[in-house]
């Protein structure tokens, strides 16, 4: 992430930029490698609040700031790179994504032309969620965190060093840096990690770190021992970083501070004559990695993207080690044919600007029609668009009325009830839904009315609360599941109540592989706040009231159905449109599925124990053998994204089930 200083070079300074970005293209293409490589951003962020403070406070001594100059300057380094990149990837995605994907690409790609990336991603899922990896334009947030600040900081700087504030400068900005940093804490306090995360005020605290430095509101070195000590405090404290952090740490807030800090200290040390650290910064492999790191920012993350979408799988560390290497001649054009040519331009014309704002406007609108076709299907062969519309196809036909129209009404919708007596009632979450038309098949064989009570991210669990990890959002599930709990009660003739849930979602089990997953816990929400409660007790616990109710029907629990680490449909889909074999995409490797699913299996039996008369199947017995899980049967699809039955995997499927289960 470029700065726009026209102060004297700073060679060492070059060189941290190539040192952040090093770690950021570490921990995309290898995690492994450098499991903490993202504050790499943090780095960046604190280089450029040092050296656009820099220009800004040298220009307004000498008399020649202004606005429009500085923002003009802003737009010839940041533009013609960022719209010749974001342009290549949209046609790229174009060709690539799937209509749902390019729908939500359109959107984010809409936001890139506004500087607004971050804002669109902190409605959506986390830097570090699985699904991440799926979105070609995240990287861009960073850029857009920046561009935000940058259009309140220099007003905010002038109005400071006016004579009447100058004497309170230094101490109103280290209260902001304060303040900023705080903010960011008490978010992740609160549970609102993505705003802590993606929002500029949240952040503005790590470009404040540099700019203390650039007004020298910290004293200067004394003494090249007092630089060397405070280049390899520096330096040891971005390794801390790079190593000790993870995907799992609450981050930015306080965890951010070492960065930061060590940024920081790298930055101090260098204005003193040359402390060995920064001399090692200055090295010229390191100076030309950081000239080019704008660019390499920008090129790395659309080509990781592409290539897990290409492969249809994750990428091995080898696979992305050889993608984040291959952007770097690509990074080198742009950086030479694109950025240099620019920068040469002191006085851009007017036909400049109508240029630029002409292709951001173009961008735009890419992202709109991308959005407003609903990911243009039209674009595709008809084949490839068939196995794409899959999961809006092969469905339970009452999917919107009785799962989505649940969360409205908060009890089971009229239209899912029977107009008599009920027989069965299917309980739980969209899994439930989609395994409904098997259910409700094998019900009408035996001439039985069939309830469905589903609720999306709800589990068929009584005194419990399902919480999004780590926002601790959660659905409100009690009053819908305290009503199924009635209607148990008041349906005397019922015969079989049937529970089904993605069961290993609600233990939050590791390994997490799916792109469309989020992290969920279930709390008792009497207890202590944070103490996750065991799936087998809250399972108990369920299982004991519908005990109470005193219904005479059976109950029988639908084991997991095993989670898959692609998405069947649109894995056949890329390889129709690639002209590449099909039948790569009929079975999955087993060893991730059922890790995941025997562990809540097991969990489910032993919730079992205690309630010898209730039933249970588990269908990965019959989805998964060997090494290997099914995914096609009978020429049909049997899910319909990456851990849901389609509606006739359901019915081939469900009958047999509940035979078996209840012949046990």
């Amino acid at each position: 992430m470029r700065s726009s200083a026209e102060t004297p070079r700073r060679l060492d300074i070059d060189g941290l930029r190539g040192l952040a970005v090093f770690a950021i293209l570490a921990f995309h293409a290898a995690p492994s490698l450098a499991p903490g490589g993202f504050v790499g951003v943090d780095v960046f962020f604190v280089i450029s609040g040092y050296l656009i403070t820099g220009i800004i406070e040298s220009e307004r001594r000498c008399g020649v700031f202004s606005f429009s100059r500085f923002y003009l300057r802003r737009a010839r380094r940041i533009l013609p790179a960022y719209i010749v990149v974001t342009g290549l990837v949209a046609a790229t995605a174009y060709f690539f994504l799937m209509p749902r994907e390019l729908k939500a690409f359109g959107r984010t790609l809409a936001a890139s032309a506004t500087f607004l990336t971050n804002h669109a991603f902190a409605r959506g899922g986390g830097y570090f969620e699985p699904t991440a990896d799926q979105a070609p334009l995240l990287h861009l947030w960073s850029l857009a965190v920046e561009e935000q600040f940058y259009l309140i900081w220099p007003l905010a700087l002038v109005g400071l060093s006016i004579a009447a504030l100058r004497r309170y400068r230094g101490a109103a900005i280290l209260l902001l840096l304060g303040a900023s940093l705080a903010g960011a804490q008490l978010m992740l306090a609160t549970g609102q990690s993505l705003t802590a995360f993606y929002l500029a005020p949240f952040r503005a605290w790590e470009f404040l770190v540099g700019a203390v430095l650039a007004l020298r509101i910290a004293p200067p070195v004394q003494g090249r021992k007092i630089g060397n000590l405070a280049a390899s405090v520096g330096l040891l404290l971005l390794a801390f970083s790079v190593w000790g952090l993870s995907r799992a740490t609450t981050f930015p807030g306080l965890a951010a501070v070492p960065a930061c800090l060590g940024a920081g200290l790298l930055i101090w040390s260098g204005s003193s004559d040359a402390s060995r650290p920064a001399a090692w910064l200055s090295s010229r492999p390191m100076v030309k990695l950081g000239t080019i790191s704008y660019s390499l920012y920008l090129w790395h993350w659309p080509l990781l993207v592409f290539g897990r979408i290409y492969l249809g799988r994750p990428l091995q560390p080898l696979e992305g080690v050889a993608i984040a290497l291959a952007s770097l001649p690509l990074a080198w054009i742009t950086w030479r044919f694109v950025e240099q040519p620019w920068r040469r331009v002191r006085r851009p014309k007017l036909a400049h600007l109508a240029l630029a704002a002409g292709s951001l406007a173009a961008v735009f609108a890419l992202g709109r029609v991308a959005t407003s076709t609903h990911g243009a299907p039209g674009r595709l062969p008809s084949s490839v668009r068939a196995a794409a519309e899959f999961e809006e196809k092969d469905v339970n036909p009452q999917r919107e009325v009785c799962m989505e129209g649940a969360s409205d009404e908060r009890t089971t919708p009229s239209a899912c009830r029977p107009a008599g007596p009920v027989d069965v009632i299917v309980w739980g979450d969209s899994h439930a839904d989609a395994l409904f038309p098997g259910v409700a098949l094998w019900a009408a064989h035996r001439g039985y009315s069939t309830q469905q009570s589903t609720m999306g991210g709800c589990p068929p669990l009584v005194g419990v609360r399902a919480l999004l990890v780590p926002d601790r959002e959660h659905a409100d599930c009690a009053p819908f599941n305290a009503s199924v709990l009635r209607d148990i009660e008041d349906a005397r003739s019922l015969k079989l109540i049937v529970l089904i849930a993605r069961w290993p979602l609600y233990e939050d089990l590791e390994p997490r592989y799916d792109i469309n997953s989020p992290r969920v816990v279930i709390e008792d929400p009497t207890g202590r706040r944070g103490a996750p409660m065991p799936l087998d007790h809250a399972l108990d616990r369920t299982l004991t009231a519908i005990a109470r109710t005193g219904t005479p029907a059976r109950v029988v629990i639908m084991g997991p159905v095993p989670e898959l680490t692609f998405n069947p449909p649109l894995c056949i889909a890329q390889h129709r449109l690639l002209r590449r074999d099909e039948r790569r995409c009929w079975s999955a490797d087993a060893e991730l599925p059922l890790s995941r699913t025997r562990i809540a299996e097991a969990k489910v039996a032993r919730a079992l124990a205690a309630h010898p008369g209730v039933a249970t199947v588990n269908p990965s017995r019959t989805l998964c053998a060997s090494d290997r899980c099914t995914v096609v049967m009978k020429g049909r699809l049997l899910y319909f994204d990456d851990d849901h039955l389609s509606a006739s995997g359901a019915r081939q499927l469900a009958p047999a089930w509940l035979d078996a289960a209840l012949q046990r």
